[in-house]
């Protein structure tokens, strides 16, 4: 069960270090209460494009038994993303977890998983940009669902960024590009793969074939956002 403890208000020293610097909507950049226990206005909150459909089977994603998208990835949501990513706002993917959190539970149907795997990235991306946004994302989520979390993926070389590839790129720039550092974390477990956005799903087939090849027994996959839906 979700650990909802988690999702108690800031404490007296965030509330006061927001006196000083206002919490702000990562969507539209209204100033917000000091008491917010997310980062997110009434309005944005109401109006994020949704997804809607709970686990479901995406057979253009192979080795992945199900996928999970909290938005699509459109509007706000792509734009909170895209300064998640590349303006240096990490603290963003705290709120973009809860927000998937939150839609997960609006739907019964979620799978039972034992570990939660973060979408790696190369470790020369990830010294450039400070942080791997999909591991923050993966630790706020395995926090708030009670489920451990393991960096067991690593990115074995530097690929062209999937934005700036064509779809027929996609489909192949991830060959062979991840494996797991120890087989035994995952062998014979159900694991959760957590990223930010879906497109074509090339990444997290990549990820999963990974996966799957050293042991784990059953690969769902959750993101923020999916595109092109």
């Amino acid at each position: 069960m979700p650990r909802t403890g988690l999702l108690d208000g800031p404490g007296f020293w965030e509330r006061l270090l927001r006196l000083l610097y206002p919490e702000k909507c990562v969507f539209c950049g209204t100033i917000l209460p000091e008491t917010a226990k997310i980062s997110t206005c009434k309005v944005c909150h109401a109006t994020l494009p949704r997804y809607g459909r709970g686990f479901e089977r995406a057979p253009h994603i192979p080795w992945v038994n199900g996928l999970f998208a909290a938005f699509v990835y459109e509007d706000m949501v792509e734009q909170a993303i895209h300064a998640m990513k590349f303006f240096g706002r990490p603290r963003t993917a705290h709120t973009l977890a809860f927000l998937m959190w939150e839609e997960m539970g609006r739907h019964p149907m979620t799978p039972d998983c034992d570990l939660i795997v973060p979408v790696p990235m190369h470790r020369r991306k990830q010294l450039s940009r400070g942080y791997n946004q999909s591991g923050i994302i993966g630790q706020a989520l395995g926090e708030m669902l009670d489920i451990p979390v393991e960096h067991a993926l690593i990115k074995t070389r530097h690929t062209k960024p999937q934005s700036l590839s064509t779809r027929e790129e996609r489909l192949t720039n991830l060959e062979d590009a991840f494996r797991v550092a120890d087989p035994t974390v995952v062998a014979g477990r159900s694991i959760l793969l957590v990223d930010d956005v879906a497109t074509t799903g090339a990444t997290l087939g990549a990820c999963a074939r990974a996966l799957r090849e050293a042991g784990a027994s059953w690969i769902f996959a959750a993101v923020i956002a999916i595109a092109g839906k």
